[in-house]
């Protein structure tokens, strides 16, 4: 049987395993590459008090067309008796206010909605013949808005100022840095799975890779995936050469082989590693892929408190920035903190892009000072403000083994013309034979950026590495059959059609 080495023991490379074990691929045949010191990739489940937070993923978006929901709600780990916004900065009970306290009434912050909304809904229909950069168009329709007086309740640099928080907000929603990188028509690309978004888990994010490796009683009896002693962490991979026979991957202690190796880790490491990491250099259009597909940096920043100085009613505020008071800095960028769900003594804040980047190379005291500072002049005299006592933060990008958080479409990508399927494809070697192939939420068509994608697109790869197997397996048995016999007798039409047909490309 063939030989397989996954670098990456995330949601796609544990998913691709799991799928190729259930089939009956042997687990002695697969190697799983963890650069980390735990599994996981970019899902981080962490205790915190007697709960837990999410460092990394933390939704299930919606339902429908999402493999992830009924892999959790047949465990029993969906949490079915909540639906909320909390920590995204959009539910009704986040209030909105400038550095300086002053507060966007519940009226103004009503029509900004609607008229946010609105541009959505238009969106949908109108990115498919527009040219430009999703940041152009939505500027240019809350221009709109603006020339025909929409707005009734503010003046016009209080609705600028709005935009700018929509901006932000958007950023974090697509990993971009800046909306106008992204693509507006690339973004269609995007499709939201039906049913509630903000889906979150009983016992957090990380149960999945009990579920992929069957680690469950409650769905599969304990009868665990012989998976466990075939994952090495703490082993980065520093090369890959791919082209004379079998692939050799290098790690600092151990030079493995397979006959095939899937690459699951982010594109954020491809951008930064790709052109040294493999040998001979990857195909020149999966070089462009890596290239013009976005990989942005999002970051969460808890602050956690001796004890709640808010109310039960107030579930945080979004900061708005004054662009004659504005510092420069990268706190000019934080969204806002929200009130984080099982932790009455913490409050959430997002933040992304280069600010996110800036952010990440400064002290936590810096961070727990100038987080601290805006939040304290944003709630003004409403509450007894406290002083935090402490940061929780990711530093995604700094982490060498993801460089950023999620992808994403970007202009560079419509104008390289390269999109998921490019980054997907498999790299055969010389002789034909697959030898690379890839996986993670980057690789997917249209559910980029999420866990179910990463998930999917490594059944995906499974399933390939199945067929791959399968078709070589019968061209073997052909060859075998025919081999007695001349070479002008197996070389028939009959015969010709397993050794000419591209079978690695299926």
């Amino acid at each position: 049987m063939a030989t397989l080495i996954i670098i990456g023991a995330g949601a796609s490379g544990l998913a691709a395993a799991s799928r190729l074990v259930e089939k009956g691929f042997d687990p002695a045949k697969i190697t799983i590459l963890e650069a980390e010191n735990r599994i996981g990739g970019r899902i981080l489940t962490v205790p915190h008090g007697s709960s837990l937070i999410e460092l990394g993923a933390q939704w299930v978006h919606g339902h429908e067309g999402n493999v992830v929901h009924p892999l959790a709600a047949a465990a029993g780990e969906i949490r079915t008796d909540i639906h909320t916004l909390e920590s995204t900065g959009y539910a009704d009970d986040v209030e909105m206010a400038y550095r300086d306290g002053r507060k966007i009434t519940p009226v103004q912050l009503n029509e900004f909605k609607k008229i946010l909304q609105s541009i959505y809904d238009d969106s949908r229909k109108e990115l498919a013949q527009w040219d430009k950069s999703l940041g152009e168009y939505f500027e240019f329709k809350y221009g709109e808005h603006l020339n025909r007086g929409s707005f009734t309740t503010m003046n016009r640099s209080t609705a600028l100022d709005l935009l700018d928080w929509a901006h932000r907000s958007q950023n974090i929603e697509d990993g971009s840095d800046n909306w106008n990188d992204t693509s507006g028509v690339g973004s269609l690309e995007y499709h939201e799975c039906a049913g509630d978004y903000t889906t979150v888990w009983k016992r957090g994010y990380s149960v999945l890779f009990d579920i992929l490796m069957k680690n469950i009683p409650k769905s599969s009896n304990g009868l665990k995936l012989a998976l466990s002693d075939r994952i090495q962490l703490n082993s980065p991979v520093h090369l890959i050469r791919w082209n004379s026979g079998q692939v050799q991957v290098v790690c600092s202690d151990n030079i493995y082989y397979a006959d095939m190796v899937l690459v699951t880790c982010s594109l954020g490491v491809l951008k930064y590693r790709a052109d040294k990491l493999f040998t001979p250099l990857l195909p020149e259009k999966k070089r462009r892929a890596i290239e013009g597909l976005g990989f942005g940096t999002v970051d969460k920043i808890f602050l956690d408190f001796h004890k709640p100085w808010w109310t039960s009613e107030w579930g945080g505020v979004n900061f708005l920035t004054d662009p004659s008071k504005a510092t420069g800095d990268w706190d000019d960028k934080v969204m806002g903190f929200s009130t984080v769900r099982g932790q009455p003594n913490l409050l959430i804040g997002w933040i992304s892009g280069p600010a996110a980047r800036k952010c990440e190379a400064c002290s936590e005291d810096e961070v727990l000072r100038k987080c601290s500072a805006l939040l304290r002049d944003a709630v003004g005299s409403n509450f007894a403000y406290e002083e935090p006592k402490r940061i929780i933060r990711t530093t995604w990008y700094s982490n060498p083994h993801f460089c950023g958080s999620y992808s994403y479409r970007s202009n560079k990508s419509r104008d390289l013309d390269v999109w998921a399927s490019d980054l997907a494809e498999p790299v055969v070697d010389a002789n034909g034979s697959v030898r690379l192939l890839f996986s993670g939420e980057a690789t997917h068509d249209h559910c980029y950026s999420n866990v179910h994608a990463a998930v999917e697109t490594g059944w995906r790869e499974a399933d390939r590495i199945l067929k791959l197997i399968k078709d070589t397996q019968l061209t073997a048995k052909l060859y075998s059959e025919a081999r007695p016999n001349s070479y002008h007798h197996w070389k028939t039409p009959v015969l010709a059609k397993y050794f000419n047909r591209r079978i690695f490309f299926s």
